[in-house]
């Protein structure tokens, strides 16, 4: 292609971009029927799990969020501009739905990068965005360190209801091609449900989609650092029972094995959320 082609391609870019917005307002649901619902499609790419904090019960995740719609008024024939069937423009400059983390745990409440949507001449638009959340998760450590955590993240607009934006997952599952294996965390899966809800504040439905994170606690660390050397202290209790009264050892033996399993029990507590399930090597 020669350098005059490029620079006719990038003049019709800019009179591309001059003419779809000259009468356009990202403050309205970009629809012609206002009776209609809007077709939100949503699918989360899961990257990395970065911490889980039992005692706090908060999971923090690096998350890559793909959101796309039809926005009827950001149309064009592309045979009219040289051919340029999409453009990457500023996610600021269109209608973006409201979608939010509901089980947010972030004092900040930060939600995604300002990053570029994808704006084809057909009106569809594909906004992708990472994203790092704190979301809060029922942690049960009964079975504390071989226990597995079922962590749900929630997504769904917090203005528009089911009648004015129809959100769905695009799959059945998140995506895990590209995860980053986790040091303590074990991912088993992701699957994605939608559901409506009706709410106490309001009668119509508001649709979600809710994505669970089926986590299973890799305990080969905990079995060499926590479980065996409180096994071996275990076993000495008994021996004290063997000692004869008269050795002088017999209470300094019962009095150190009290204070090691004491250290023992504070650093199961240290991790574990103050709740009365207590953990079986607790007990």
């Amino acid at each position: 292609v020669s350098p005059g082609c490029r620079g006719a391609q990038g003049r019709l870019a800019y009179k591309l971009l001059h003419d779809l917005f000259a009468n356009y307002s990202s403050a309205l649901r970009p629809v012609e029927d206002t009776d209609r619902a809007l077709n939100v499609t949503l699918q989360v790419t899961l990257a990395q799990i970065i911490d889980m904090d039992e005692r706090n019960q908060v999971l923090t995740s690096y998350l890559w969020v793909r959101q796309t719609w039809l926005d009827a008024h950001l149309t064009w024939d592309k045979d009219e501009y040289g051919g340029i069937d999409s453009i990457r423009i500023p996610s600021s400059y269109v209608w973006r739905p409201d979608i939010i983390l509901y089980n947010n745990a972030d004092e900040r409440f930060g939600g995604s990068m300002e990053t570029n949507v994808v704006l084809r001449s057909d009106g569809h638009i594909m906004w992708d965005s990472p994203a790092i959340t704190k979301s809060s998760c029922k942690v049960d450590v009964s079975y504390f360190p071989f226990d597995g955590q079922r962590c749900r993240l929630t997504f769904g607009s917090w203005t528009y209801n089911g009648n004015q934006i129809d959100l769905r997952n695009q799959l059945d599952t998140g995506d895990l091609t590209d995860f980053v294996e986790n040091v303590e965390w074990e991912m088993l899966g992701m699957p994605a449900t939608r559901n409506v809800i009706t709410y106490g504040c309001c009668s119509e439905p508001y649709p979600d989609v809710t994505y669970t994170l089926l986590l299973r606690r890799r305990a080969s660390f905990y079995v060499f650092n926590l479980l065996l050397p409180c096994i071996m202290v275990s076993f000495l209790a008994p021996l004290g029972f063997y000692l004869p009264a008269d050795s002088g050892e017999k209470v300094s033996l019962g009095v150190t094995v009290l204070l090691a399993l004491t250290v023992f029990q504070l650093l199961v507590a240290e991790s574990m959320p103050p709740s009365e399930s207590v953990p079986l090597i607790g007990e």
